[in-house]
């Protein structure tokens, strides 16, 4: 009866061992997920878009004059990221009063695309009332769209 009570406790011992493991793997993770939203690694410019200072092309139905700046969001239907990011563009729209969100979308205004010289999509790009091209990169989260905001102003 004494070497079965032994066997017993490291059974019950290793079992909440590998319990404790996978918690802490799992916790790990989390922390991984907590920093990286923390500190997001910011819009990465990918080598496309138009250069910072410079005239942002006209778009119709476009004033680029009618806010403090301008967020151009182009986007694409096939976008999966894109989609995530709607509801994004929804509260950047009704928490920022002196931005203007407009999202150009690939389908409706190839053209536009062209123009701004943009390859990939999620994209944005932050003009200001002057129609001058203060920030732009491909974002991936609403915290790399206010980082372009942030550098905007």
């Amino acid at each position: 009866m004494n070497g079965s009570v032994w066997v017993a406790s490291y059974v019950v011992l290793w079992l909440l061992v590998i319990v404790l493991s996978v918690a802490v793997v799992a916790l790990l993770r989390q922390i991984g997920v907590l920093h990286a939203r923390l500190h997001p690694l910011g819009a990465h410019f990918g080598g496309e878009g138009p250069a910072l200072e410079s005239a942002a092309p006209l778009i119709e139905g476009v004033d680029y004059t009618q806010a403090g700046t301008t967020l151009l969001a182009f986007t694409s239907p096939t976008c999966e990221v894109c989609k995530v990011l709607e509801p994004s563009l929804a509260a950047l729209r009704r928490d920022y009063d002196d931005v203007l969100v407009h999202t150009v979308d690939l389908d409706r205004a190839r053209s536009v695309f062209d123009s701004f010289q943009i390859r990939s999509t999620p994209y944005v790009v932050a003009v200001d009332r002057t129609g001058t091209v203060k920030g732009r990169g491909v974002v991936n989260s609403l915290e790399q769209i206010e980082e372009v905001l942030e550098a905007a102003r």
